[in-house]
């Protein structure tokens, strides 16, 4: 990067203290993704937009080019924090009106090129074609010796989770979870209601869990999570929302889904909405294509909780089980919001249980926090917070 600024330096020798100040902050804090660098988004804040301005664009581009060159990359982007809407400009209170302009697919809207080919900008994000993914730029990380891929126009990758992706490599209740399957021969899965690009996903199946059933809005996310996927040598099955409209059979069918046709299945994904994912597991387990679910991954922010109903149902109730959400909590509040969560979800797998085994049996599963983990700042005075949340097994009176 140094070299970089100082080739460019020496052909158009800036003196303006604006420009000064700019080539100095592009050379702090920038990432590399494989052959993509990414430029840190304060760089192009509102306030620095001055120093930017005297720069014509084709020096602009003279200086990516030369970023890209020296630091062999052949990609050069910056962008800003998934936005929770798809309007930023809104002002609009209206409940439904928020709801419209829900940003559901958490798609990188802030995303902008700067070097490079980064395919094209118009498909449509809900909906892309075999033939946008053929056209599109990919990206491949790697990450805890797990590889990941992504197409970074249309799908978002947060390196802030790098940390929780190994947590989970090593968490004691994945490790007992998987040494239990393999003592009593039927394995162990994981479901991942929020399965992107198989930011954790990967994790459990790098540690031993035999299949990950995960769902994703996002299509993009879905064809990355494929491909990373297929360079870690996983089996992958997907269930796209043209396939369908989610009553008919489940991937899997009679017989282990690990041993599918000698494919090694150790992934399926649907690209729909989570609240079939009860009906899909049950099917699974009818068929007997799916080991019992131990972790169930509940990972949207600020919250998860539209999920938690669903993690409960999904856990196999004849093991202890273990939810681990995702959530946004003001650090002072921590300790408090994570007992209110898990008073909720006592309350669901009570009313769970009642509904299966009688209301008398409500209160035979214990649900308790085994951890706090506090991931990173979401914002100032706001903690992303994954909690692991035990569910104890039923046990009949």
């Amino acid at each position: 990067m140094y070299r970089a600024v100082a080739q460019w330096s020496a052909k158009y020798r800036p003196s303006e203290p604006a420009t000064l100040a700019f080539l100095k902050r592009i050379q702090k804090s920038y990432v590399v993704y494989g052959d993509m660098l990414l430029l840190p988004s304060t760089v192009y804040a509102a306030q620095y937009q001055e120093e930017i301005a005297g720069l014509r664009s084709e020096m602009l581009g003279d200086l990516y080019g030369l970023i890209a060159r020296e630091m062999k990359v052949s990609h050069v982007a910056t962008t800003k924090p998934i936005p929770l809407s798809t309007n930023n400009s809104s002002t609009n209170d209206n409940d439904d009106h928020k709801k419209s302009d829900a940003n559901i697919i958490r798609a990188p809207l802030n995303f902008t090129p700067l070097y490079g080919d980064f395919g094209t900008s118009t498909c449509a994000a809900d909906a892309p074609t075999a033939e946008d993914f053929e056209k599109a730029y990919w990206v491949t990380a790697k990450q805890n010796s797990i590889f990941q891929t992504w197409s970074p126009r249309w799908t978002m990758f947060s390196r802030g989770n790098v940390s929780e992706k190994a947590r989970v490599l090593t968490l004691p209740s994945v490790l007992s979870a998987v040494e239990d399957g393999r003592v009593d021969g039927k394995g162990c899965s994981a479901v991942d209601l929020y399965v992107g690009i198989g930011y954790f996903a990967f994790s459990y199946l790098k540690v031993g869990v035999i299949v990950v059933v995960g769902w994703d809005l996002n299509g993009w996310s879905v064809e990355g999570l494929r491909r990373g996927a297929e360079a870690n040598g996983w089996g992958v099955e997907i269930s796209r929302q043209e396939d369908g409209d989610g009553e008919g059979e489940v991937a899997g069918g009679e017989g282990k889904l690990w041993e599918e046709g000698g494919r090694n299945i150790r992934l399926v994904v649907f690209n729909e909405d989570n609240t079939r994912a009860s009906s899909r597991i049950e099917q699974m387990r009818l068929s007997g294509s799916l080991p019992p679910v131990r972790h169930v991954n509940c990972g949207l922010l600020p919250t998860s909780a539209g999920s938690w109903e669903t993690a409960v149902r999904v856990l196999d109730e004849a093991y202890d089980g273990w939810l681990h959400v995702h959530e946004n909590f003001a650090v002072a509040e921590i300790a408090q919001k994570a007992e209110e969560v898990r008073e909720k979800i006592q309350g669901l797998v009570d009313e769970i249980t009642a509904r299966r085994h009688g209301l008398q049996n409500a209160g035979r599963r214990l649900v308790k926090v085994d951890h706090i983990n506090r991931l990173k700042s979401y914002a100032p005075g706001v903690m992303h917070c994954v909690l692991d949340i035990y569910v104890s097994k039923y046990v009949p009176g």
